[in-house]
């Protein structure tokens, strides 16, 4: 494998199970909305200065004059798994409170807990790029399960990319972008995720890509167009 210096990480099926975010995280997102949509009056004062009223207010007003109406339409937004901006900004506050009440922790594969501490020994930069806002990127690397302890990884990362900031995870130029944000060329990468589609994004801007196996991915692992690694252990 050519020598690189830079390796971009997916998060979900790729450094942790694909299930933690709908088995995990939206399930708690959604338990937490209805005490949280208690503590706001409605209809929506858009000209309130409490920062979840402020959020909240950013979904489309059709959708804001009551609380059933609201519940129901962000119940529909996580159901459908929508990318929407004014969601996951409302998923931060909810997961950070979790997060920080030790309610949620995430399991990292030990695989990839080694693999950072040897890539940061290698003077090896690595970034997140993940569907998840760099809100949510930041919480989960920070609340790490890690034997008996609960770790704060974050100084493992040099810097995390989302789709709002460079773009949609299977096109190329979201690759090229994160590359020119970095001042990079392509074969100074490495791009390790368990999506197939995103991984041919990134072959196509020319950096080096794998596609991760792992425990309840659905990759279909006879596709000969690409490389597979089931650890980070020889990377």
């Amino acid at each position: 494998m050519a020598v690189y210096d830079t390796i971009i990480l997916d998060i979900e099926g790729t450094a942790c199970s694909i299930s933690f975010v709908k088995n995990v995280l939206f399930p708690y997102f959604l338990d937490k909305i209805p005490f949280l949509l208690e503590q706001v009056e409605f209809p929506l004062d858009h000209t309130d200065r409490v920062t979840v009223t402020q959020i909240l207010a950013k979904f489309p007003e059709r959708y804001t004059k009551s609380k059933e109406c609201l519940r129901t339409y962000i119940n529909e937004l996580v159901a459908n798994d929508i990318k929407d901006r004014t969601l996951k900004q409302l998923q931060g506050i909810v997961w950070q409170a979790g997060y920080e009440e030790g309610e949620i922790v995430v399991d990292l594969y030990d695989d990839v807990i080694e693999a950072l501490d040897r890539w940061k020994k290698e003077d090896k930069s690595v970034y997140i790029y993940s569907s998840g806002s760099i809100k949510a990127q930041k919480l989960l690397f920070s609340h790490v399960k890690f034997k008996s302890e609960t770790r704060d990884l974050t100084n493992y990362i040099k810097g995390y990319y989302d789709p709002t900031s460079v773009g949609s995870k299977i096109e190329s130029e979201s690759y090229l972008n994160i590359l020119k944000d970095l001042n990079k060329d392509p074969e100074s990468a490495i791009f390790l995720s368990d999506n197939i589609k995103e991984v041919a994004a990134s072959i196509q801007a020319g950096i080096k890509s794998l596609v991760v196996k792992r425990p309840g991915n659905t990759v279909h692992h006879d596709n000969q167009s690409f490389d597979f690694v089931d650890s980070f252990d020889n990377l």
